[in-house]
């Protein structure tokens, strides 16, 4: 006993060290919504070769692909783990803050090569782009590599807050926001997640937003702007892709109505469906919407030939 004691103490110190490496550390505490793909997880993959395909056609842009050679990056096999967060940049305030973190393997110094060739200036650990890196609200675009295994890239105040956080031993989002605990109910599989404060970010210019494109997505929209918080997760099974959601309020009506608009989401997608693509019908009948007294949650999965199809149609 006394020797797993001695244990558990040496780990809890050694915490801060590790999480000064983490990309996920670094979420600022009053982060409105914060998205994580794994991309390490996807390597070995189907479904992430399908993506991969995908993604590395950045690469054919000429002026993307010479970056790239530049700094000695290929993104999927670099990269391990993506993580975005946008926060708001003052108390009351509409704009927001995106900051950008990679967990991966960087040649830092090839990097800030391409980086300084490109126009981009040194200050204070980390750099700051050129000029048409500028956002609209005249936000100067900064990029910073601690090390070689963390990239930062966001405004020039998104970085140096980040520097800050990752020399105090990281922010306290997982533990003491309230957002953040709300992760705990993710399931810690998932490949890729996000997590958004309903409520907060609806005061945020370029927060996420829910498309309202067709009748069901207006439903759906409408039924969410009364809920807390609403999370999404996808888990790469290999053979498929195991998707949930879910939205949280403390309002028994409010979950009523989220519960019965998804219900209604699904009968209509299975209706859309089932003159083209009626193989559908049956990987929509398999998705589940549960009910608890705090949230509605739905869960499902693809198959992965059904997903590489749907890829292939619809990704450009």
């Amino acid at each position: 006993m006394k020797k797993l004691f001695v244990t558990a103490a040496l780990l809890a110190l050694a915490l801060p060290a590790f999480a000064r490496n983490d990309a996920l550390s670094l979420v600022p505490d009053n982060a409105v919504s914060v998205g994580v793909v794994r991309l390490a997880d996807l390597r070995s993959s189907p479904l992430g070769a399908t993506l991969f395909r995908e993604t590395d056609k950045i690469s054919t842009d000429g002026d993307a692909q010479t970056f790239l050679l530049d700094a000695g990056l290929k993104p999927s096999q670099d990269v391990d783990v993506i993580v975005v967060a946008t926060s708001p940049r003052t108390a009351l305030g509409s704009d927001a803050e995106v900051l950008v973190a990679l967990d991966g393997r960087f040649n830092v110094e090839r990097l800030t090569k391409a980086l300084a060739a490109r126009g981009a200036v040194q200050k204070d650990g980390y750099y700051i782009l050129p000029e048409e890196h500028v956002s609209r609200d005249n936000q100067k675009g900064a990029v910073a590599f601690p090390d070689a295994h963390l990239a930062l890239i966001g405004s020039e105040t998104a970085v140096a807050k980040a520097l800050a956080s990752r020399a105090a031993g990281g922010t306290k989002f997982l533990g003491q926001s309230a957002l953040g605990r709300d992760v705990a109910r993710i399931d810690p599989h998932a490949t890729a997640w996000a997590v958004v404060d309903v409520q907060r970010a609806q005061h945020i210019t370029g927060a996420p937003r829910m498309s309202a494109h067709t009748q069901q997505a207006q439903a759906l929209s409408s039924a969410l702007k009364s809920v807390s918080t609403v999370a999404l997760w996808a888990i790469d099974a290999g053979d498929s892709l195991k998707l949930g959601a879910f939205g949280l309020s403390s309002d028994g009506e409010t979950l009523g109505l989220l519960e019965d608009t998804l219900r209604g989401a699904l009968s209509a997608m299975r209706l859309a469906v089932q003159d083209k693509e009626p193989q559908l019908v049956g990987v929509l009948r398999k998705f589940t919407v549960n009910r608890t007294n705090d949230s509605v949650t739905i869960t499902g999965s693809v198959p992965a030939e059904t997903f590489k199809n749907w890829s292939a149609k619809n990704v450009k």
